[in-house]
């Protein structure tokens, strides 16, 4: 995920690498999440493209890349294959494989057009000069591989003046020229290749992803190669996109609007089929087996509203850090987990005492189920945290407000780990974490007191404003696997399938469900390069307050500094680099809160879908540049021509979503036209004439956002249809 990212910070890029790792974990929490589309909302102009190219698409198959991308007895197969069938199946369009050539054969074939998509592709700035990239539909990472006898080698740092070899055209050799220039690179045409390279000893290391290697010393039996550790640099999180030539972006915008449409429901059971084919990993016994299958399924309760740790998704499915956690197991154990339908968390401790649920996959042991329930070891540690509201200094120690009342989530271990560290402190139970942060943002307590991540999600998910976090308090929660406490033989079997789990496997897990995710076209180093330095920003004002700074002035003016580098952070995630208008992300995010705010209070609000008119021709004819410059120009008319209470939102390429809230559609008929008029008269010094199309529609009751969203763009699609640069109401 942070491939695009640390690629574009300048300077002495080995003496940056600490830089990176300290600053890693402050980008994660930087997280927003996405709201997949219910369906394809395919513009006319994107139909049209798909009815005037009828041919299939010509997607690139690799021959030996288990267990991602292969081919088998000629048929194409793996979980890329499966991926992109998929979206074929969604898009309703044939899909004609490509077998045999290399990898950098491939990318030349997207370079002269005679391959129109790659799949499990990382998008980099040499590969964006002729390719367009969906957002990444899998992360993984990458390790090393050396002869057995070799331990001098467990990370790229070891391997400065050597030798390593890897498959030819694949991104390491981008990341390995600009950040370890000291390593000699050997390229081959296969992993396969490259191994036996290692056994010649014509390259001291091996590198690639580690499901993909332990495909091919399976199926080639190599037993003097062995795994030496995986890369740690973030800079090699591998990502994978699937792209199309870097001018058919009418295509990526098609496969991008497919992807977006994925449920969890169907990359669950893509995950699940090649996890469980290729990634089974059990220590049980014959009879531990035996006795999992007579038990049939395992019920399992969790918290239905904890992200980015646990929660349930409307079709009762387990989303979040557990669920990861879930599938790992199941690969282990073997039998299918049901989740027990709850409202609360503290309704789900209920069920566990009442031995309606087998495990907990997410507890502490300080919970109050404790005495219904025997525990694995621990799985996750994580820090607990205060929120306050903003005017509140930072707090160093909860002995300095111990006179105040504080909010926990009822059930969690929270309450027992404060009341033996604070006998006296002042605490209120409430039902969910969003629940105590509304309590401090309405002055109802005075902190709430939760995890780092549970709060930090929180905060940016939703509209709660005048609270931030204000202190870590040094105290973990630990969390273990709750096992029924009178079934002694399933907490033994949990507690061995548990310890198989790598530490280094939840650890990646968590870093995903808290990393950046949404990744964009173009070249955004200024972007990274500031949010890097501003996330160093306030890990050093952090760390120097929190050393003991005792004078009151100089701790508020810390805290000054903290909050303005914590807006500037929270800015820089939800806006789009380019336009400098809000991301498609905090669009979607603003056009659900204000959905739901029709749904409570019947407040009205209208959106407005923007299409810049022949934008292709600008590019085609005066170059990219000039297209950035044009919709650059175009995002400041915009900023300047609405209410601050309106959000003006890129929404992909050249279109524009603009959400009104308490706004008719008379009103918005106006704002439209005024806009049209503006963009049409206002050209500015050395960009070329440019005009665009709107369809506007304003919320009716019983409508849900795809129907709105359906209704705005066919409007667009009038305006386009009769002769564009004009306004069309929905009907």
């Amino acid at each position: 995920m942070f491939v695009n990212a640390i690629q574009g910070v300048n300077g002495d890029t080995r003496k940056m690498k600490w830089l990176i790792r300290a600053t890693l974990s402050a980008l994660l929490l930087l997280s927003i999440p996405v709201h997949a589309a219910d369906t394809l909302f395919l513009s006319q102009e994107e139909q049209d493209w798909l009815r005037a190219h009828p041919a299939p698409l010509r997607v690139h198959n690799e021959m030996d890349w288990k267990p991602y991308n292969y081919n088998e007895n000629g048929a194409p197969i793996g979980y890329s294959i499966d991926y992109m069938n998929l979206l074929s199946q969604k898009l309703n369009v044939d899909v004609q494989y490509v077998s045999g050539p290399s990898w950098s054969t491939f990318l030349e074939m997207m370079k002269d057009r005679s391959l129109d998509v790659m799949l499990n592709i990382a998008n980099t700035r040499e590969r964006r000069k002729y390719l367009r990239f969906t957002d990444p539909y899998h992360i993984t990472n990458v390790a090393l591989y050396v002869q057995s006898s070799r331990n001098d080698i467990t990370d790229l740092d070891s391997l400065a003046g050597q030798r390593l070899g890897f498959i030819d055209g694949f991104f390491f050799a981008e990341f390995l020229r600009q950040y370890y220039p000291n390593i000699n690179i050997v390229p081959y045409p296969s992993l396969q290749a490259a191994f036996v390279g290692v056994q010649k000893g014509e390259v001291d290391a091996a590198m690639d992803v580690p499901l993909v290697a332990r495909h091919v010393l399976r199926d080639t039996p190599m037993n003097d190669i062995k795994f030496a550790g995986k890369v740690s640099d973030p800079v090699f999180i591998t990502t994978f996109s699937i792209a199309t030539h870097k001018d058919n972006a009418t295509l990526s915008g098609i496969l991008q609007k497919a992807v977006d449409s994925v449920t969890t429901q169907e990359i669950q059971a893509i995950n699940e089929k090649w996890a469980l084919k290729e990634n089974h990993i059990s220590q049980l016994s014959e009879d531990d087996l035996s006795y999992l299958h007579q038990l049939g399924e395992l019920k399992v309760c969790v918290d239905p509203d904890r992200l980015p740790l646990e929660a349930v998704n409307i079709d009762g499915s387990l989303t979040g850090i557990s669920s990861e956690f879930v599938e790992l197991l199941a690969q282990r154990v073997q039998v299918p987990f049901k989740i027990v339908p709850s409202s609360t968390w503290a309704q789900s401790v209920t069920l566990a005492k009442q031995r309606t649920c087998d495990i907990v996959p997410m507890i502490s042991k300080g919970a109050q189920a404790r005495t219904h329930l025997n525990f694995t070891s621990p799985w996750l540690s994580l820090e607990q945290v205060v929120a306050t509201r903003n005017n509140q200094v930072y707090i160093a120690d909860l002995n300095q407000v111990n006179d105040q009342r504080f909010a926990i989530v009822r059930g969690h271990s929270t309450k027992t780990a404060l009341l033996a560290a604070h006998p006296t402190i002042n605490l209120v139970e409430v039902d969910t974490v969003t629940d105590g942060l509304l309590m401090v943002a309405q002055g109802d307590v005075f902190g709430f007191i939760d995890t780092l991540a549970t709060i930090s999600r929180a905060l940016q998910t939703h509209d709660i404003d005048n609270v931030k976090i204000s202190g870590a308090l040094g105290i973990k929660a630990n969390y273990a696997m709750g096992v029924r406490s009178d079934d002694g033989k399933l907490l033994n079997i949990m507690e061995r399938a548990v310890r198989t789990i790598p530490p280094t496997d939840i650890n990646a897990i968590y870093n995903r469900w808290l990393a950046v995710a949404y990744v964009k076209q173009g070249d955004y180093t200024r972007f990274w390069q500031a949010l890097l330095v501003l996330s160093l920003l306030t890990a050093y004002i952090y760390y120097r307050y929190r050393q003991g700074l005792q004078n009151s002035a100089v701790l508020k003016s810390a805290h000054a500094e903290i909050e303005t580098a914590n807006r500037k952070l929270d800015r820089l995630a939800r806006t789009d680099p380019l336009t400098g208008l809000s991301n498609r992300l905090e669009t979607d995010e603003i056009l659900h809160q204000e959905f739901a705010r029709f749904q409570r209070y019947q407040t009205i609000f209208s959106i407005v879908m923007m299409d810049l008119d022949h934008f292709k021709k600008i590019n085609d004819e005066h170059g990219h540049e000039v297209g950035d410059d044009v919709l650059i120009h175009i995002a400041g008319i915009l900023t300047n021509h609405t209410r601050k209470s309106d959000t003006a939102g890129r929404w992909g390429g050249e279109e524009f979503l603009i959400i009104c809230p308490s706004s008719t559609a008379e009103g918005v008929l106006i704002l439209a036209k005024s806009l049209r008029l503006e963009i049409e008269t206002n050209v500015s010094p050395g960009l070329t004439a440019q005009s665009a199309s709107f369809g506007v529609a304003t919320i009716r009751p019983g409508e849900t956002i795809k129907d709105l969203m359906r209704r705005a763009d066919d409007a667009l699609y009038q305006a386009k249809g009769a002769g564009r640069n004009r306004v069309t109401v929905a009907s």
